[in-house]
């Protein structure tokens, strides 16, 4: 009986015994991302370009809710929106490329949902993956008010941003800039090495020829 005590103690011992972690040396206050002034500049972005994502997908949603009674969410929108986009029917694994998403089962739950609300509408085969989707009347009705009401607010703010436009376009033209030079790069480099396989390869075989002819 004392055994069978001291074993069920020692494994309880055991078990809430915590395992020996590596020690991790952190500032009061710091992040587990943000331990060097790079990762600290780099988590300043990420977690900017989050909270500006979310804060974006949120105002999709209450501008549609301003001018359409049916609840739906920043990504419903989205791909209301992509559905209505050039007024050609869509195939599900269209949308996903046009939106950049590999979530299907929510894609999916997002065509169904505005199908149910009369926004938009299946046609084609009954093969799922041959299914198109386009926008009923009632959502082209509401894209437009949608589409009214972004250019009455959106566009307003970016022309209030002094210079937003010429500083657009300057970093797209370094980004251009700096895309064809890390191609030249690539191609200098590449040319480099095929050169250098060139000049073994002929060492080689003039070694073969030398050899032969002694």
């Amino acid at each position: 009986m004392r055994r069978t005590q001291k074993t069920a103690a020692k494994r309880a011992a055991d078990i809430a015994k915590p395992k020996k972690q590596p020690a991790v040396t952190e500032r009061p206050g710091s992040w587990h991302l943000a331990r060097t002034e790079t990762e600290r500049r780099l988590t300043d972005f990420e977690f900017g370009l989050e909270r500006l994502a979310q804060a974006y997908y949120r105002w999709k949603a209450a501008c549609l809710a301003a001018v359409c009674d049916v609840p739906l969410t920043g990504d419903d929108v989205a791909v209301l929106n992509v559905v209505r986009m050039g007024d050609e029917p869509k195939r599900l694994s269209e949308i996903g490329q046009l939106l950049n998403r590999v979530d299907v089962p929510n894609l999916q739950y997002a065509t169904r949902k505005l199908v149910r609300a009369g926004l938009i509408e299946t046609e084609g085969s009954s093969s799922r993956k041959e299914t198109r989707y386009r926008a009923t009347i009632t959502g082209r009705s509401v894209t437009e008010a949608y589409a009214a009401l972004r250019a009455a607010t959106l566009p307003p703010m970016l022309d209030a941003l002094d210079g937003w436009a010429a500083k657009s376009e300057i970093n797209a033209f370094h980004d251009r800039k700096r895309t064809r030079q890390k191609h030249a790069h690539q191609l200098r480099y590449i040319a480099r090495q095929q050169s250098a396989v060139d000049n073994r390869t002929f060492e080689a075989v003039r070694g073969r020829e030398f050899t032969i002819r002694v």
